[in-house]
């Protein structure tokens, strides 16, 4: 019962992930200024966390994911480019070896912060009003959040 790509594990009872961003959402930051963004995220721990094996996506029937919390944060609208510290885990399928993506063979999930904190840095290159997305995935399920930025010119 649920996503996860047609793995053989278990979902029965899977949950989303709760996620809430910490601060208001929405902000004004200038242009090449870093600003921290925090979100809390949480799981209830189904699924249990694995790895894919190394098999080479051709053979693979339908897309299976890695498995095991994760949060990434990426542009959701936006004209310019936006720069992440640290970089983030892709939240599309990318199945490349190496691809930095839960459906890369070997891919592993980052370690969850012992206080379900996660913080990462952010800058814009150019004025505009952005949304930036984050997702909190378990490898079944997933729950999403969004920050608004306006990004005023260096004055």
């Amino acid at each position: 019962a649920g996503g996860g790509g047609g793995g053989a594990y278990d979902l029965e009872g899977n949950k989303p992930p709760d996620l809430r961003v910490d601060g208001d959402t929405t902000r004004t930051v200038a242009v090449g200024e870093p600003v921290s963004l925090t979100a809390f995220a949480s799981d209830d721990g189904i699924p249990k966390p694995r790895t894919l094996r190394n098999i080479p996506s051709f053979v693979r029937v339908t897309p299976n994911s890695s498995s095991g919390l994760r949060l990434s944060w990426f542009v959701y609208r936006g004209q310019g480019e936006v720069t992440f510290d640290p970089f983030q885990v892709k939240v599309w399928e990318d199945s490349r070896a190496g691809g930095n993506s839960p459906w890369s063979p070997l891919w592993r999930a980052p370690p969850v912060p012992e206080d379900m904190r996660w913080e990462v840095g952010v800058t814009f290159d150019r004025p505009g009003t952005y949304v930036l997305r984050g997702r909190a995935d378990d490898g079944g399920l997933y729950g999403d959040t969004q920050v608004r930025f306006i990004v005023a010119p260096i004055s």
